[in-house]
């Protein structure tokens, strides 16, 4: 259902939306709309599941092809999970993402496990994983009653040559099945957390809030319950709109499009 009233601030999507996958290239029209966005005085924030970039690295990928965007404009899956594992003290982690990453973690005053007790398993997209790697956790998550914390619950991503990688919310399934007596926490999209904190970057209520992705399913069910109005983009894991038929009509966008840039930006009210 449509939902009435201005959209005052955007948050987006980066993969499919800004970026066709994680070439970063942009998609048609993507770097213009954003260039016409920040002209008309609008807020916005990007509010991504990325787990294979460090923060900075991401931001000045985006920049380098042209997008007016600074780490300021990010609310990433990769710091909430940081910020929920500080919280509760939890530094000695199992490190199920992408090595690439690990030197960040150490960075950021984390321990990284490689095997027995740990605090938590935390969970992020990685091309590489094995069953084995899998495997070298039933200890910590049955026995042990070890955290699980999923940096996001994307079931699917699109790699750097556009192929269609599995992503943590499958990993996260299979471990979660288990039934271990500690904690399954998702921090990432589709939890309501990066939503709101999302909503508090941008400084609005989420009936003021355009949401655009191109993930009706992982991103924008969450949006439109939350009350924001929602955009479902074609530029990214779906070419079409046949993906809807796996959601209630209640669920449903309030808009289809086949990029951002077919979206009108409502320039700021003067007084």
């Amino acid at each position: 259902m449509k939902r009435p009233g201005p959209v005052k601030a955007y948050l987006i999507d980066i993969e499919g939306v800004l970026v066709r996958d994680k070439r970063y290239e942009p998609v048609p029209g993507a770097v213009g709309w954003m260039t016409s966005l920040v002209a008309a005085g609008r807020p916005f924030c990007l509010v991504s599941n990325n787990t294979t970039h460090r923060p900075g690295d991401l931001v000045d990928d985006l920049a380098r092809v042209g997008f007016p965007v600074t780490e300021s404009h990010l609310v990433g899956a990769l710091g909430q999970g940081m910020r929920w594992l500080r919280d509760r003290n939890k530094g000695r982690i199992r490190w199920l993402g992408t090595t690439l990453l690990e030197d960040y973690w150490r960075e950021e005053g984390f321990e990284i496990i490689t095997g027995g007790s740990c605090d938590a398993v935390v969970l992020g997209a990685n091309s590489g994983l094995k069953i084995r790697d899998l495997d070298s956790v039933l200890g910590p998550v049955l026995d042990e009653g070890t955290d699980l914390l999923c940096l996001h619950r994307n079931l699917f991503y699109l790699d750097e040559s556009g192929r269609r990688r599995l992503g943590p919310g499958a990993w996260a399934a299979a471990l979660e099945a288990l039934g271990g007596a500690g904690q399954v926490v998702t921090v990432g999209k589709p939890s309501e957390g990066i939503y709101r904190e999302g909503l508090k970057r941008v400084g609005v209520t989420p009936d003021e809030a355009l949401f655009i992705s191109d993930d009706p399913i992982s991103d924008l069910v969450t949006a439109g319950r939350l009350g924001m109005r929602t955009a479902f983009v074609l530029s990214g894991k779906y070419p079409d709109h046949g993906v809807l038929a796996r959601l209630e009509e209640t669920e449903w966008p309030d808009i289809v499009c086949s990029r951002m840039s077919d979206l009108d930006i409502q320039e700021e009210e003067t007084v």
